[in-house]
């Protein structure tokens, strides 16, 4: 199986350019430290989400998984997103927690899925986060806003800063953007209020990455990403087994910045695709691209098998026309990491309403 290789061509060119990037980043954090740039708040606590890393480490599936907790915990919580490659501009309600209100197109892929697998979770889009968060407010009434990619937005304030770190980023990824893969250095955790690695059920925490990280003295939780072995029919919503699949020729598809991981997820559910076809994450689908994927099977009767931040994207003509389904995997966080992160949530935010009228 062969992985793209592009970046590491050129990654010997781009030291400079990130040593720029790196300058802008220290001075820019300086300026928030000062108090010459302002981060404003809302009527309600925020929890943000995010990254040090560009590309993928899971945060789409993480910010569900919050979402479905803090509901556990007895909170009422909406979202707050970007909307990554929308075709939109402003603030957009892409659910009221009750039924969708916008297309992927004028929502982003991420935002949809979101608004797709959370039921009486409000979700929002606004590249003004603080202007989202009071329409998300005005018109949802959440009692908590998660904040989706938030990290690096500072200028909506936060009660909670939780940063995901990829344990399968090899160590020589960790340079600054775009000679590596950081959009800030290791030292900006310290802002943070938790670490969560991600994909420890497969990786471990990268050395001496990971002992850099402990000595910043933020606490760490382990997450892992578990594969749900039934796939999704997207014409019709069912669940299906493997199993029937046996015999059938595979077609895998997806855009995502860690294709890698979807091909080992489809093989944890034991699938072994016969091709696969990466396209770059957030891939709007055309019909040149339909048509490209119908080519590639060599005989009739086969199936195709993409992840649900892709399936959000596909037409129903394109669907009907095709045995589509998609892959679910979930963000996951258990047994006594789980009580970590309660017990740091609960001493970040108010007590839920439940509990306060007790």
């Amino acid at each position: 199986m062969r992985w793209p290789t592009n970046w590491d061509r050129l990654r010997p060119f781009l030291w400079p350019v990130a040593m720029i990037y790196h300058a802008l980043v220290w001075w820019r954090n300086l300026y928030y430290r000062v108090g010459f740039f302002v981060s404003k708040r809302v009527s309600v606590p925020v929890v943000s989400v995010g990254n040090l890393t560009v590309g993928g480490t899971g945060k789409t599936p993480a910010v569900i998984f919050l979402a479905q907790h803090l509901r556990q915990m007895g909170y009422r919580p909406g979202i707050l997103s970007r909307g990554y490659g929308r075709k939109s501009d402003g603030t957009v309600m892409v659910s009221d927690g009750v039924k969708m209100l916008a297309t992927y197109a004028q929502s982003g892929d991420e935002p949809a899925l979101m608004a797709q697998r959370l039921q009486e979770v409000p979700v929002v889009v606004d590249e003004n986060r603080h202007r989202g968060a009071q329409a998300l407010i005005s018109q949802a009434h959440p009692d908590i806003i998660i904040l989706d990619d938030g990290f690096q937005h500072r200028g909506l304030a936060r009660e909670c800063d939780l940063v995901l770190m990829d344990a399968a980023m090899p160590p020589r990824d960790y340079h600054m953007f775009p000679f590596g893969r950081l959009r800030e250095p290791l030292s900006a955790i310290k802002r943070s209020s938790a670490v969560i690695w991600t994909r420890t059920e497969r990786y471990k925490r990268p050395d001496p990455i990971g002992k850099r990280v402990s000595r910043l003295g933020m606490p760490e939780i382990a997450s892992i990403m578990s594969t749900e072995p039934e796939l999704i029919d997207l014409a019709t919503g069912d669940r299906v087994a493997v199993s029937t699949l046996a015999g059938r020729e595979i077609v895998a598809f997806c855009g995502l910045a860690q294709p890698r991981q979807f091909y080992h997820s489809l093989r944890d559910v034991g699938v072994e695709p016969d091709r696969v076809r990466y396209f770059h994450d957030h891939h709007d689908y055309s019909s040149a691209d339909f048509e490209e994927l119908s080519q590639l099977f060599s005989q009739a009767g086969g199936v195709m098998i993409t992840t649900e931040k892709d399936a959000v994207k596909l037409p129903g003509d394109f669907l009907n026309s095709q045995t589509v389904y998609a892959l679910r995997i979930n963000f996951e966080i258990v047994g006594p990491e789980l009580e970590k992160l309660t017990a740091l949530l609960l001493d970040c935010l108010p007590a839920p309403a439940a509990l306060a009228e007790a």
